[in-house]
């Protein structure tokens, strides 16, 4: 008898269970889910270098205008990556944009990975690395000889650290031509990037030491290791430019390249976005230094390209 009494309570116990489980999975309360990404397109990175233009279309860019004006909340800071610590402060996970979400996914071959690395007149890998450091009493190098302002243009100066062994100059060419790349954020906001006096510019690029940095992402808490957007400032921390991130390995190149294009992404008005789906292409705008969550790194603001131009997003701005 006092065995069919436990071996009844077991079995009220399991149906229990089970009808919990159940309940929880059908209206979707036991998980985080971010998107429903179960009706998704898939785009061959073949054919994004030169995507088929739609006729008729609603979208529009808010940089595609003729001024300079840049769409920037100078009371709202972007963080690299969110500062992972024991402290009770919440970062933003965007650039005062709504977080965006991709209906496609993006998929490549080992040989477009290794050719999108390939930039000509640029060296990803060695990232304008020098052993001549500038000795200067002033804490900023800044870049002389420019452009002048032009008003049909992105205008942005750059500044140096003077105790950082990069070269400057070097520096200026690298990021100018992987903004002015077809691959690149020129072709997606249909206007050129070009380096400035720093009386002149319209946003302002600095290379730092992590103690810098932090004074100058304040009140966020880069804590020595992240990067930031800060008004019309993008802040890059000398340690993660030498260290990289974690899911990109030894490839200090593609995090180089995904470094500059993902700061400027946000003030140009991109904010944070995720990985779409397994072993698809890391979308540039996803916060890949603290993972790619199952991506492949990447470093070209690919999806935010053709997002512009199909509108495969239903927040795009």
């Amino acid at each position: 008898m006092e065995k069919r009494k436990t071996l009844l309570l077991v079995y009220i116990f399991i149906f229990a269970f089970s009808s919990i489980y159940i309940f929880f999975e059908y209206f979707n309360i036991s998980g985080n889910v971010i998107i429903n990404n179960n009706i998704q397109n898939t785009v061959s990175a073949d054919n994004i270098l030169e995507p088929t233009i739609v006729e008729k279309s609603n979208v529009t860019s808010p940089t595609t205008t003729t001024t300079t004006t840049l769409p920037i909340n100078d009371n709202l800071l972007t963080v690299e990556d969110e500062f992972q610590s024991n402290e009770r402060f919440t970062l933003p996970d965007s650039d005062g944009v709504d977080f965006y979400t991709s209906n496609i996914s993006i998929y490549t071959s080992i040989e477009q990975t290794v050719a999108s690395k390939i930039i000509e007149g640029v060296n990803l890998e060695e990232g304008c690395l020098t052993e001549n450091i500038a000795i200067t009493e002033n804490q900023w190098v800044n870049t002389l000889e420019a452009n002048p302002y032009d008003e049909e243009k992105f205008n942005f100066s750059l500044s140096v650290e003077s105790e950082l062994p990069i070269d400057g100059d070097c520096l200026v060419n690298f990021i100018s031509t992987i903004l002015n790349d077809q691959r690149g954020w020129r072709t997606v906001v249909d206007k050129e990037f070009q380096v400035v006096t720093y009386n002149e510019a319209d946003f302002h690029i600095f290379f730092a030491t992590p103690t810098t940095v932090d004074e100058m992402c304040y009140p966020l808490q880069t804590n020595g290791i992240y990067s930031c957007r800060n008004g019309n400032q993008v802040v890059i921390n000398i340690f993660r430019w030498l260290s990289g991130a974690k899911d990109f390995g030894v490839d200090l190149g593609t995090y180089r390249l995904y470094l500059i294009n993902h700061e400027i992404g946000h003030l140009l008005g991109w904010g944070h976005t995720n990985c779409p789906s397994q072993n698809a292409l890391a979308p540039l705008m996803m916060q890949q230094s603290k993972t790619t969550d199952g991506c492949i790194p990447n470093g070209w603001p690919i999806y935010e390209r053709i997002t512009k131009i199909y509108e495969t997003v239903s927040n795009f701005k």
